[in-house]
């Protein structure tokens, strides 16, 4: 009972801290040949709670089930971010996280503009039908489909 108690402040400061979607200039060698890349983030940390969890677990079935072929091909890239994994704490810095977050990328030519998915994802944890739906949505309209 406790937890449930706990977990409209934990949403709350997580939605809180990934508020904040800038735009990024991308140096030169991070970007790929290809006109247009999508990329999805997926960032936590080392203790997660069940919501978060089930946010990784839904981000991973809709690319696996819908974009296997552009991932294959390196039209949409799709990573998982420990945020506080020496290793990738830069990529994290970069999006301004600092726990539980969903992200997507879109890179054209030297552009980056990232759009925050987190507020989504928690939205949608409880309804997997949605969460998929909603994030091929995302995913397609940032290939331009």
């Amino acid at each position: 009972m406790k937890n449930l108690l706990y977990m409209p402040v934990f949403i709350f400061l997580a939605t809180l801290f990934t508020l904040e979607t800038p735009t990024y200039a991308a140096s030169p060698g991070d970007v790929q040949v290809s006109e247009k890349v999508v990329e999805v983030y997926y960032f936590h940390r080392n203790r997660r709670c069940g919501p978060c969890r089930t946010i990784e677990n839904f981000t991973k079935k809709t690319m696996e089930t819908y974009f296997t072929s552009e991932m294959e091909s390196g039209e949409v890239v799709f990573h998982i971010v420990n945020v506080e994994n020496d290793d990738q704490k830069s990529v994290a810095e970069k999006f301004s996280v600092v726990s539980t977050a969903l992200f997507i990328n879109i890179i054209e030519g030297k552009e980056e503009n990232p759009s925050n998915l987190t507020s989504f994802a928690y939205r949608h944890a409880r309804n997997e039908d949605a969460f998929l739906t909603g994030l091929k949505e995302h995913v397609d309209k940032g290939l331009g489909k």
